[in-house]
């Protein structure tokens, strides 16, 4: 049974290592949460190592920058990964999947930034389809014509991140994951990157000296690829309940519902991260 905390700063003593997510945990979009910042800060003073896992769409140096210019202390962080990157050395070292893609989100791939690939303006000319995950969430709904034309075409889709729901400035918002779940109802290839993929914490903490797994704490909003993960690689976790679930009222049993609905479970909760 999972079991509530306040502070973060009560269980620091259980773990070596945390592998925290991105948007969520002390994102939400691009607004900045100053108590999680702060309690990631002191959990590195406390002398425990902090690496970031995110299913964002954006390479690892994008992710960087764009953290750093919010205030966010990278230095902190021993390791970083992020979807996008994974999905962007796939396609460096898979060119049979074609030169052409649509993206759902419109505007050019992160993703493909710096290969050789082409954005179509429609789906008809691509050899793949592109979703990448964003802060701002996608409107689901207004592609259903897009994903019809694709499937006739059998275009795989690269689902970047794996998250069907996402936290922004303006609340849960559907996500490409939601898009994906979508074309694979309809019969669609999906190739997936990103969180639950239990090979990001195994090269999160590949470097850690004398490694006990069940003294990794994987911290996260999302059931299906945050606590997931954290379940399938033997580490603990540690809910955000504020975060894409939005839960409220009996959590406990919210979480005991979502936990049998999943197959998973959930060591820690709390509403949002605190020192």
């Amino acid at each position: 049974m999972a079991r509530k905390i306040n502070y973060i700063s009560r269980i620091k003593d259980t773990f070596d290592i945390v592998i925290s997510g991105v948007n969520g945990v002390f994102m939400r979009g691009n607004r900045a949460d100053g108590e999680a910042i702060d309690a990631l800060i002191k959990m590195y003073q406390s002398g425990k190592k902090v690496a970031l896992a995110s299913n964002s769409g954006m390479r690892v140096q994008d992710m960087y920058y764009a953290l750093k210019k919010k205030d966010v202390p990278m230095n902190i962080f021993c390791a970083m990964i992020t979807a996008g990157e994974i999905a962007h050395y796939y396609l460096k070292s898979h060119p049979q999947i074609g030169h052409t893609y649509y993206n759902l989100a419109g505007g050019p791939s992160a993703v493909a930034r710096g290969l050789n690939f082409r954005q179509a303006d429609s789906v008809v000319m691509a050899d793949f389809i592109m979703a990448e995950t964003s802060g701002e969430g996608v409107d689901e709904n207004s592609m259903s014509a897009v994903l019809e034309q694709a499937l006739h075409l059998r275009l795989p889709m690269l689902c970047v991140g794996n998250n069907t729901s996402v936290m922004t400035e303006n609340g849960v918002l559907p996500s490409v994951g939601a898009c994906a779940e979508r074309y694979a109802m309809m019969g669609g290839e999906i190739i997936p990157f990103g969180k639950p993929d239990v090979r990001i914490a195994a090269y999160l903490t590949e470097n850690t000296p004398n490694f006990d797994k069940k003294r990794c704490l994987v911290i996260g909003d999302c059931m299906t690829t945050d606590m997931r993960m954290g379940n399938a690689y033997g580490a603990q976790n540690l809910l955000l309940t504020g975060g894409v679930h939005q839960l409220n009222g009996d959590v406990e049993r919210q979480i005991d519902d979502l936990s049998g609905s999943y197959g998973l479970s959930v060591d820690y909760y709390t509403e949002k991260l605190q020192w």
